[in-house]
């Protein structure tokens, strides 16, 4: 079985193995800051704005998820706190990150996993979601993941995960900011992919799923603004 590119694996091994470096006596903070949250306040607000994102899209007790890149588990340790009852399941390729789920979120599941599948039975799964992954994989990867969730996902079940596009004025200027940094010669972290609605769309046609539904980085018609932009996508009944 194929796995994760080696720029993934590499770079946000190395990423929180920095982190770690600079914390050695703060492991939670080491761990939140390589997934993108500064402080322990912010990463619980933004791990409860995952929570209100889900619940918008269907979440309900007794489900099971699926947590793509789970991270240190900001998702994971919000569900606890906001009451949820269900199956989850949290998956990422960084060894560090997956044992901290497992110590901070007793009877939750996570695992190491370096495929690009998820790692599930056929229709098994109600909710597959995935917060900034898909924002640092190459567009042949992303469609090899949401074709794999399209086989875990029970008749009826959703994906619903952000990304970033080029269409958005602030995502645009990130774009803009990287071009010039990389122009200049600087080593850029980590790979940043900007997904067009279009794509998204007609990958969910090809694969089978129903219409996406897309919401933009600044809509807080239903939620707190993401900022990334969010699409959900269900797999016909």
């Amino acid at each position: 079985m194929h796995g994760i590119a080696k720029h993934s694996l590499e770079s946000y091994k190395r990423l929180v193995a920095n982190k770690l470096s600079e914390h050695p006596k703060n492991r939670d903070l080491a761990l939140a800051q390589s997934i993108g949250s500064t402080n322990m306040e912010l990463f619980a607000i933004q791990g409860d704005g995952h929570v209100e994102v889900l619940r918008h899209h269907g979440l309900i007790d007794g489900m099971d998820l699926y947590d793509l890149g789970c991270g240190s588990g900001r998702t994971a340790q919000a569900l606890q706190r906001s009451g949820w009852r269900g199956q989850y399941t949290g998956a990422d390729i960084v060894d560090d990150l997956v044992l901290h789920v497992q110590k901070k979120c007793p009877g939750f599941k996570a695992i190491i996993h370096h495929g690009l599948t998820i790692a599930a039975p056929d229709a098994s799964l109600d909710i597959v979601f995935h917060w900034s992954v898909f924002t640092h994989l190459l567009p042949e990867e992303c469609f090899a993941y949401l074709s794999d969730t399209y086989r875990a996902l029970r008749p009826g079940g959703k994906t619903v995960f952000s990304f970033l596009e080029y269409e958005d004025a602030e995502h645009r200027n990130l774009f803009i900011v990287r071009s010039k940094a990389m122009a200049s010669g600087d080593q850029l972290d980590h790979l940043d992919t900007f997904l067009p609605r279009s794509w998204i769309s007609s990958w969910a046609e090809v694969i089978g799923f129903e219409g996406p539904q897309f919401t933009s980085g600044s809509d807080v018609s239903h939620h707190a603004a993401f900022w990334q932009s969010i699409v959900s996508m269900r797999k016909p009944a």
